[in-house]
């Protein structure tokens, strides 16, 4: 089997109706809350986020931060890496990022 062919083929259909998600590369700016840096390609632009995982801005708040360097120093990055895995009962924490749609034609939510 052609496993790139099928894919291909696979992601062109997702693509031609409109599905195809593409993520916006972000750079947020610690200590002015909700502004980011929008990069598209050469292109660069200032935006305000208002993203639902952090629309209080509890991301940069200051106890937030100091409890987050703490837990790093005691425990190193990627033992922490593991124990939230193990949190959110997924392989790496980096699957808890990635939106799917639950059906063919709902939203894509965040696991």
């Amino acid at each position: 089997m052609d496993y790139d062919a099928f894919f291909g083929d696979a992601i062109g259909k997702v693509r031609a109706e409109g599905r195809y998600r593409v993520f916006a590369e972000l750079e947020r700016h610690a200590g002015d809350f909700p502004h980011a840096t929008r990069y598209e390609g050469d292109a660069t632009s200032e935006i305000t986020v208002w993203c639902s995982n952090d629309y209080l801005g509890m991301g940069q708040h200051p106890k937030v931060l100091a409890a987050m360097k703490q837990a790093v120093e005691k425990v190193g990055a990627v033992v922490l890496e593991r124990e939230l895995a193990q949190l959110s009962q997924s392989p790496t924490v980096a699957d808890r990022r990635f939106c799917v749609p639950l059906k063919e034609n709902a939203p894509p939510v965040a696991l």
